[in-house]
C-alpha cells in the first residue's frame, strides 16, 4: 500500500494500489487496465502492427472499457493470445478525444506511437532464468563507470562487429581488441579495468532520435515511455520484443563478466507535457502546474509531480519492474532535487523488498531552484540529506569544483595548483561526513565522489582549458599527472567513486561540454586513446586494486571517518587512516601525501593512533599498485608536486611473504 500524499487533484480522485495497471497477459486472454478517472469514456484500440506509417496497419478492433468509480480504473479483457498486437486507448476527457500509447506500456512499436502486449518470458535470453544481480555489500564498495550506450561502440576502434556497433548488443560481444593491436575494448577491457558497475545513460524510451533510422544522436534525458527499452539501441526497432530480449542481453552479458547495470533514470519530466501519455490519459494531475503553465524546475518545461500518490506510486511501480524484469542493479536519479523526500525514502523502502544492496544515488540539485513547485524543506538536495536514508546519494559537486575549479571555464582548482578550495577537498575526502571540514552526508555512503560526468567538459579537455593546452591529443606529463592527481583523490576518499567512461584514458570531446546531441565523431570512445594514455589506464588501475584491497576506504559509516585524521599546510595535504578491525588480511594503517607547492616538502603523519615508522609506498605520481614499490621512514621528504599513497609496512609484511618484500627497494632518504 502507497502512502497518500494530498495536493491538488489528489483531494478530488479516487487513486488505485494494485499492481496490474497496463496489460496482464495470458495465452488465454489478456486484460487492460487504465487509470483515468476524469474520463467520460476510454476505449482500447488493437492494431497489428506499431505505427500507422508501417503498410498494413490496420485496426483488428475497438473495445468499449468499463469503468470502477471506486477506483478511477478502466478495464476490458480480450480473449485469445494477443503477444505482438499493439494496442492504444482512445480517451474522452471533457470534450476533447485523445489517442495515446499506455502510462504503463511495457512495449511498443517503432516511436512509440503504439503500446504492445508481450509474453515477457519469450524474451528471456539462454540462462536468464539463472542470471543473478550483481550487488556489493555496501554501496560504498561500488566503483562506477558512466558510459552512453551508442559511445560504448559506435567507433569502428572498438573492434565490435559493424552490425552491433551502437547497439545493446555490443555489450555480449567478448575479446574484442582495437583492429590490429592486442589492446582490449569494451567488455574485455572492462574487466580488466576492475571497475564493479557501469553506469548507462538513459536507456528507456526517449524522444529524441528517430528510431526508424538511428541517425541522430542524443542523450536521451528526453522520456517518452519510462518502461520500454530505447529502440535505436536495438537491432529491430520495429518488433517490440527485439529491444526488451536485447537488452536482457546486455545486462546478462554485464552480469557474467561480474559488473552490475545502473541506470540512469529521468523521472522529473517528459520529452513533451501535453503531448505525453500520462497527460493524455489524466489532464492536469501528474505534472506540477501553476493554471496552465508547466513548471520548469527540470529545466525542460514540465517538471512532474512525485507527491501526487499515482506518480509517486508509478515511479515505485516501473523501479521495481526494472530491477525485477531486468535484474537492473541501481539507479541513478537525474535532478533528484525535483522530487520529494517521502517519495525518495518510499522507493528505498520497496527497493529494499527485493535487495536492500541495490543501488540509491542521485543529483541533489534541480535545473532552476525557483521554479519547482514544492517547499524546498521537501526536495532531494543536500540540504536536506539527514532527512534521507542514509542508503541514497548524492553527487558531490563540492568535491568536484574544488578538485578542478569550475566545470566548463579556466578557473583551477587543486589538482592544477590552485590552493583557494582546498577545504572542500579535504570535506570531499572524508565523505561529506566530516565535521571539522564540513558536512552534508549522515556518512559516506550518501556521498558520490567524482570529477567528471556526461555532462561538462569531459576531466582532459577541462585540465587542457585551465592550462591553456589546445592539443588535445597532447602527452605532456604535468597534465598527466593533474589527471592521476585527480583519480587518487576519488579513490582514496570515502564515498562511492565515480567517473566518466575513458577519464582513465584522457578521453577528449574536443572541448565541446554539452555534447548532448553533437555527433559520433565527438562522443564515440575512441579506444585507440587506451593505447597512447597506456600509462593513465594502468594509474587508474592501481587504484582502483588498493582499493579493494584496503576495505578501511570502502567503509559506508561516520566511524570510518572518526578514525582519519586529514591536515593541510597551504597546498600540502596529508591524511592518515586507521583501520582497527583486527583482521590478519587487512592493513592497520593508510597514508595519503600531496605536495601541491613548486617546492619540495618535509611532512609529518599525525593520528590520533600511535604510528609506525616504516612505510610502504603503494603509488606516486609514476606508478599506482596494491604491490609496494618502495620503503619509507616516518622522516619523509615529497618531491614538489607529487603524490604518495603508503601504507604500514608492519601489517604488509604479515600479508605478504617474506620473499616479496624483501625485494622491496628502500628509498627511506627521501622522494
Amino acid at each position: 500500500m502507497i502512502t497518500k500524499f494530498y495536493s491538488n487533484k489528489d483531494e478530488i480522485y479516487n487513486t488505485y494500489d494494485k499492481n496490474d495497471l497496463g496489460f496482464v497477459y495470458t495465452p488465454q486472454s489478456t486484460t487492460f487496465k487504465v487509470w483515468a478517472p476524469a474520463a467520460s469514456q476510454v476505449l482500447l484500440k488493437l492494431y497489428s502492427t506499431g505505427s500507422y506509417l508501417e503498410e498494413g496497419a490496420t485496426v483488428l478492433s475497438i473495445n468499449q472499457m468499463v469503468y470502477d468509480k471506486q477506483t478511477g480504473v478502466w478495464s476490458t479483457t480480450i480473449d485469445g493470445d494477443l503477444h505482438g498486437i499493439y494496442y492504444t486507448y482512445v480517451i474522452q476527457n471533457g470534450n476533447k478525444s485523445t489517442e495515446t500509447q499506455d502510462v504503463y506500456s511495457k512495449a511498443t512499436g517503432v516511436n512509440s506511437a503504439r503500446s504492445m502486449v508481450v509474453d515477457l518470458s519469450r524474451t528471456n535470453p539462454q540462462g536468464w532464468e539463472n542470471d543473478k544481480h550483481v550487488l556489493v555489500d555496501k554501496q560504498t564498495d561500488a566503483i562506477v563507470w558512466e558510459i552512453h550506450v551508442r559511445d560504448f561502440s559506435s567507433s569502428n576502434t572498438s573492434g565490435v562487429s559493424k552490425q552491433h556497433r551502437g547497439t545493446y548488443l555490443a555489450f555480449t560481444e567478448t575479446d574484442t581488441k582495437v583492429p590490429n593491436t592486442n589492446a582490449p575494448t569494451c567488455l574485455s577491457y572492462l574487466k580488466e579495468l576492475g571497475i564493479t558497475h557501469v553506469q548507462l545513460n538513459p536507456v528507456f524510451d526517449f524522444g529524441s532520435v528517430n528510431e526508424a533510422t538511428g541517425v541522430e544522436y542524443n542523450w536521451g534525458y528526453d522520456p517518452v515511455n519510462y518502461n520500454v527499452p530505447e529502440g535505436s539501441y536495438s537491432t529491430d526497432p520495429y518488433h517490440g520484443e527485439v529491444r526488451i530480449k536485447e537488452f536482457k542481453q546486455m545486462v546478462k552479458a554485464l552480469h557474467d563478466a561480474g559488473i552490475g547495470v545502473i541506470m540512469d533514470v529521468v523521472y522529473n519530466h517528459m520529452y513533451s507535457g501535453g503531448d505525453s501519455c500520462f497527460e493524455k490519459t489524466v489532464p492536469d494531475y501528474y505534472f506540477r502546474k501553476q493554471g496552465s503553465r508547466y513548471l520548469n524546475s527540470s529545466g525542460c518545461g514540465n517538471v512532474t509531480a512525485s507527491e501526487k500518490t499515482m506518480f509517486r506510486k508509478y515511479m515505485i511501480d516501473s523501479l521495481r519492474y526494472w530491477a525485477e524484469e531486468y535484474h537492473i542493479d541501481g539507479f541513478r536519479f537525474d535532478l533528484m532535487g525535483c522530487h520529494d523526500i517521502e517519495t525518495m525514502n518510499l522507493i528505498r523502502e520497496e527497493l529494499d523488498k527485493i535487495d536492500k544492496r541495490i543501488l540509491m544515488y542521485g543529483e541533489p540539485w534541480t535545473a532552476d531552484n525557483g521554479d519547482n513547485g514544492i517547499s524546498g524543506e521537501d526536495c532531494c538536495t543536500k540540504n536536506n540529506a539527514k532527512k534521507l536514508s542514509s542508503r541514497i546519494g548524492m553527487f558531490n559537486d563540492d568535491m568536484r569544483n574544488g578538485l578542478k575549479g569550475g566545470s566548463d571555464d579556466d578557473t583551477k582548482g587543486y589538482i592544477q595548483g590552485s590552493g583557494f578550495d582546498t577545504y572542500k577537498v579535504l570535506a570531499g575526502m572524508m565523505g561529506a561526513s566530516s565535521d571539522t571540514f564540513g558536512r552534508w552526508a549522515k556518512q559516506p555512503s550518501q556521498c558520490v565522489t567524482y570529477a567528471s560526468a556526461h555532462d561538462n567538459l569531459t576531466l582532459w579537455d577541462k585540465l587542457l582549458k585551465s592550462n591553456w593546452v589546445k592539443d588535445f591529443n597532447t602527452t605532456d606529463s604535468k597534465i598527466i599527472d593533474q589527471n592521476k592527481l585527480s583519480a587518487a583523490f576519488i579513490f582514496m576518499a570515502f564515498g562511492i567513486p565515480f567517473m566518466l567512461a575513458g577519464e582513465e584514458f584522457a578521453r577528449t570531446k574536443f572541448g565541446d561540454h554539452n555534447s548532448y546531441k553533437s555527433p559520433d565523431s565527438i562522443n564515440s570512445i575512441d579506444w585507440t586513446r587506451t593505447i597512447k594514455y597506456k600509462e593513465l589506464v594502468d594509474y587508474y588501475k592501481g587504484l582502483i586494486d588498493i582499493r579493494k584491497k584496503y576495505h578501511q576506504l570502502c567503509e559506508a559509516t561516520e566511524d570510518a571517518v572518526n578514525k582519519t585524521y586529514m591536515t593541510y599546510n597551504g597546498k600540502t595535504i596529508t591524511g592518515t587512516m586507521a583501520n582497527l578491525s583486527g583482521k590478519s588480511d587487512e592493513y592497520k594503517f593508510m597514508a595519503m601525501v600531496v605536495n601541491n607547492n613548486n617546492e619540495k616538502c618535509k611532512f609529518e603523519l599525525k593520528s590520533k593512533y600511535e604510528l609506525p615508522n616504516r612505510w610502504y609506498v603503494l603509488a606516486d605520481h609514476d606508478i599506482a599498485s596494491s604491490k609496494a614499490i618502495r620503503v619509507f621512514d616516518n622522516n619523509m621528504e615529497i618531491r614538489p608536486n607529487a603524490i604518495l599513497i603508503i601504507v604500514d609496512a608492519d601489517s604488509y609484511d604479515k600479508i605478504h611473504d617474506a620473499e616479496e618484500t624483501s625485494k622491496i627497494p628502500n628509498y627511506s632518504a627521501g622522494y
